[in-house]
């Protein structure tokens, strides 16, 4: 049958909290079915999930929004996981190349990812498909803010 995109629906739960579960970030099925519901329903958001049949094997979040420093529109990846077993089969380049489609239909000016620092499989990747390293991200949790 082969490897197909499609656009993600709440049914697609269980299959992407293993998929989130995958990057580091512990995530029950009943978690992401909440986080879905607020992101599906949101229309800056987009998530699409890459199939092997019956079996998601990848997926890609983006998000859309004004930008501050110029008239513009950002275009931001913000989440891209391929199963481990399916990794380097192409299905990366598949959901981005998808995703960015699909963003510059929104007119954008820049397209944005961020990426942990012990990602430099991650970081290769999105240089070999044209980003370039540009700055830092910081970041703070709530409970170390009060």
């Amino acid at each position: 049958m082969g490897i197909y995109l499609r656009t993600a629906t709440m049914a697609d739960s269980v299959q992407l909290a293993r998929l989130v579960s995958g990057l580091g970030y512990s995530t029950a099925p009943a978690q992401m079915q909440k986080r879905l519901q607020t992101i599906l329903s949101n229309t800056d958001y987009a998530t699409m999930v890459a199939c092997d049949g019956d079996t998601l094997v990848g997926f890609i979040g983006t998000r859309t929004g004004p930008l501050y420093e110029n008239d513009g529109q950002y275009g931001q990846i913000m989440a891209l996981a391929v199963a481990s077993d399916y990794q380097r089969q192409g299905i990366g380049r598949m959901l981005l190349q998808a995703a960015e489609s699909e963003l510059m239909r929104h007119q954008i000016s820049i397209l944005v990812v961020t990426s942990g620092n012990q990602r430099s499989d991650a970081h290769a990747f999105y240089e070999r498909n044209g980003y370039a390293w540009t700055g830092r991200r910081y970041a703070r949790t709530t409970e170390s803010a009060r």
